[in-house]
């Protein structure tokens, strides 16, 4: 028994050593100052870009009055600036596809009653129903933190997280490749695109929601979180638009509602907003543009306050 362990010891030893080994080789060897892991590894990120950027920007010691969380429907829909002019502070978190596992584990390391006085979830069904690798590697490079990083790829139970691992700590000796970081306030980034009437009798998605079962667990984890610790908690969906197949988003919602009434969180849908039903408003098929953010943020606003989830300000006082 004891030489049985010794020999699993040296085996995990010798395959700990040669997985570097073979890690460093192929990271320092650079064509185009490109580390030549990026050409071989399935799923890698580049360190840097928006995430990289918002992460280091977050001033987790400043009392923040609003942090908004979730994929790219939250950094493309939650316009700091808009808020600002109302008097509120606000920075927003989202990520690419930031799913509930990502948002349970920023919120753990990040967030408390001190620095964030109403934290916004914006809700998209996409994330609920898959458990895709993307978010979790984007996070794993970017995160401020190492701990976050361990603990998202702990998460994944997928051994590509290792390797995500391995690559953000050999990212340590390499300033980020990615050094498109224009255009961000506060996190956000806004898109001046517009969705083509071409497209307008279609839906464009073609996704079909199924339930996931980590995902809504860690939903529950992150409400149950922000509970604990005090954090005033609104789950928001922003307006989609008509080439969005809805029974998508109604069939997700069934699966969070048990969690928002058992925590008694409050959800403002907006998924049908009616004063936004033209495709003048959206970028593509689910996200909003430059002039659907302002018209939804307005009305967003108004319905916080009307609520009693912000108080009211004075523009332009914060």
């Amino acid at each position: 028994m004891k030489r049985t362990i010794l020999n699993l010891l040296f085996f995990a030893c010798s395959f700990v050593v040669v997985y570097t080994g073979i890690f460093a080789i192929l990271f320092f060897i650079q064509p185009n100052q490109i580390p030549m892991v990026y050409r071989v590894m399935q799923g890698a990120i580049w360190e840097g870009g928006n995430t990289w950027l918002k992460m280091q920007q977050f001033d987790e010691h400043k009392k923040w009055d609003i942090i908004v969380i979730g994929s790219s429907h939250a950094y493309r829909g939650y316009d700091p600036e808009i808020f600002k002019k109302h008097g509120y502070s606000m920075y927003n978190l989202g990520t690419s596809s930031q799913d509930p596992v990502c948002s349970y584990f920023l919120t753990e390391d990040l967030l408390d009653s001190i620095n964030c006085s109403m934290l916004i979830i914006d809700f998209y069904d996409r994330v609920f129903g898959c458990d895709d690798m993307e978010p979790k590697s984007d996070l794993i490079q970017n995160t401020k933190y190492d701990k976050t990083a361990l603990k998202i790829a702990k998460a994944t139970s997928d051994i590509r997280a290792v390797n995500m691992l391995t690559l953000r700590f050999f990212n340590k000796f390499k300033e980020p490749l990615n050094t498109d970081t224009t255009g961000f306030t506060n996190g956000f980034q806004v898109s001046k695109k517009f969705l083509s009437p071409l497209n307008k009798d279609k839906d464009k998605t073609g996704w079909k929601y199924t339930r996931n079962e980590k995902q809504v667990q860690h939903f529950d984890k992150l409400l149950a979180l922000c509970k604990k610790r005090n954090i005033k908690t609104v789950v928001v969906s922003h307006p989609l638009s008509e080439l969005y197949a809805l029974k998508n988003h109604k069939e997700c919602v069934k699966s969070i509602e048990p969690l928002l009434y058992k925590h008694n969180i409050s959800y403002l849908d907006y998924t049908e907003l009616e004063e936004m039903s033209g495709i003048i408003w959206y970028a593509d098929a689910s996200h909003l543009n430059h002039l659907g953010v302002p018209k939804f943020n307005e009305i967003l606003i108004r319905d916080l306050i009307k609520n009693n989830f912000l108080p009211e300000r004075q523009q332009g006082h914060e």
